[in-house]
Formats: C-alpha cells, structure tokens, sequence
C-alpha cells in the first residue's frame, strides 16, 4: 500500500514505523519547523531519512505545484499526526484519495490548537485522540473512531499529551490499513457540543501567577501551564522568579491568609493560599532549570512579592 504521512514527533514517527513494518510505501509530508534532530521528542524527518524514504518539507502545501505532486503519488490515504499547515479544500477535491487526521482531542470538543491545555483548563474528566476525515472546516469531518484517557486531578497538560501520544500510537495500529472494512462508517459530529480555539486564545506568554484568583480555576490553569520543555507558570519571590514545575491534585480548604503566602509545608510540597482554598506546590526550580535552594522557599513566605515588599 501507499501512504503520504504528514506530521511531527513520537506519534508520526512511530506511525511511519508501523507503515514500514507492513512493507508499505510511504511519502512522508514534515513540517517546516523539523531540523531532523531529535530533542523533547523524535523527529519525523530525520526518521524518514534513516530509512531512506521520500521526504519533503514543503512551506505550502496547498500551492498547486505540491498539490499536483501528492496526487501523482496516488497515495491510498493521506495520514495527518500534528502536522502544523491546514490542509485547504482545492487539496481534498484533488488529491485523488481519503485524508485522514489524527486529532488530539475528542471532537467535537476542543477543535483548533492546544486541546491538551484547554481540556485542563476546563476542567474535563477526559481528553484522547479521535481519527476523522478531514474536511474544509477545522476538525469538523465525519468520526471513525476515538480513544479516551483520563485526566487526574494532578495531570499537567503536559501528562495529558503523554497519555494522548499514547493512544494516537494504539488507535493507529488498530486502524490499519484505513478501509471501510477496518474503520466502518463514519459518524458526523454533533456541531452543537463543538469548541474550537484558536492561536492565542490561550497566552502561553502570560506566565505570571495571580495568586488572588479562585483556587479551583487557579489550580487548573496552572496544570495547564505545565508543559515542559516550552513553558511552567512562574512567580516572584526575594528576587528570584521561581517556575511551578508540578502542582497537587487536591485544592485545600479556605484559610485566613492573603493570596500567594505559603501556610505549610509537608513531603508532598507547599500549601500556597489562593482567594478561596489553597494550592499545593509540589515541586519549584528557577526559571533557567537550576534547582532551587532548599532555604529559598519558607513557610510565611509571600509568594508573588519580594520578602521586602511582604513586610
């Protein structure tokens, strides 16, 4: 059989593993932003290179050239992991086969862009992976199949994206080869239950911790600000601008105590006062990955304010 795979990370490159593995023909599609060398996670274009198979990076795929080349393939299905370009509609009615996209969320929930971060943040019970044909609208196709993992109420948006890769990897290899036989009918999505978010409706840039905030929505957006290696909310104390790397799963009860001031300290971390409740810290470091000093970090201390302004 024939693929085109477009992707990036561990899911695409063990997807294109599982394709070789069925002596399978495959053209792989990287995103612009591969260097084709593997960091946080592997890189699809330099697996496609160890294996000596077809690889491009085109800047456009939806230009008429790279159109006219992908349907000269006369691939059997075009397979989408995370790729970064969307896919436009002259593609789909040219392309001369199914497209196909792994999406890392259960549609119709959390259509668009970091659906790992906006299911923490809202407080869902779930997140997985749904396999969908792709369409002109932004995650909209008709559902072949889903896999659901739970969100613990310790779970960073980073865990829930480890968990998710996971069962990208499983959902693929149960849907091969992608025929009707395999996949079954396809079922629409109910539009009125969909979300979609967009680039910037969620500011990773905007680190700052608000300690004043409710501390059931504070302790989620703060799991949803975990994801190493790209960003942790961070805070200020004595000078230093500390970054959270990992937050308990449990908001403790109201106390008498201004916001961002740590009230205890245990072998599980700190217990930092929010407006309502409070917020186990479990692990700080400095926001350049050095260890934090382990005198830095006291009970009484004022998180958010220097000691002086503290005082």
């Amino acid at each position: 059989m024939r693929w085109i795979l477009c992707g990036k990370n561990d899911p695409a490159v063990e997807a294109l593993e599982i394709l070789l593995g069925h002596g399978d023909d495959v053209w792989v599609i990287g995103t612009s932003g591969d260097d084709a060398k593997d960091g946080w996670q592997r890189s699809l274009v330099a697996a496609a290179r160890r294996n000596g198979i077809r690889c491009d990076q085109p800047e456009r795929i939806n230009d008429a050239a790279t159109i006219a080349e992908l349907a000269d393939y006369r691939a059997d299905a075009l397979l989408s992991i995370q790729y970064d370009q969307i896919l436009r509609g002259p593609l789909f009615r040219q392309i001369g086969c199914r497209c196909l996209n792994f999406h890392f969320a259960l549609l119709p929930r959390h259509r668009g862009v970091s659906p790992m971060a906006f299911a923490v943040l809202e407080g869902d019970s779930e997140a997985g992976v749904t396999l969908h044909e792709m369409v002109e609208q932004i995650d909209a196709g008709d559902v072949f199949a889903q896999r659901a993992v739970p969100i613990e109420s310790s779970d960073s948006a980073r865990n829930v994206y480890d968990k998710v890769c996971v069962a990208t990897v499983e959902l693929f290899r149960d849907s091969y080869p992608f025929d009707s036989e395999r996949l079954g009918p396809a079922q629409p999505q109910h539009s009125g239950a969909a979300s979609y978010h967009k680039a910037g409706d969620f500011d990773f840039s905007a680190r700052e911790v608000d300690w004043s905030r409710p501390a059931a929505e504070l302790h989620r957006w703060l799991r949803a600000m975990v994801f190493p290696p790209f960003q942790f909310p961070e805070t200020r104390l004595a000078g230093h601008r500390l970054a959270i790397e990992a937050v308990g799963g449990v908001v403790g009860s109201p106390v008498s105590a201004e916001p961002g001031l740590i009230v205890a300290r245990s072998v599980s971390g700190f217990d930092v006062a929010a407006a309502d409740g409070t917020i186990r810290v479990m692990s700080f470091a400095e926001v350049d990955g050095t260890a934090v000093a382990e005198d830095l970090v006291e009970v009484g201390d004022r998180l958010g304010v220097s000691r002086d302004d503290a005082s």
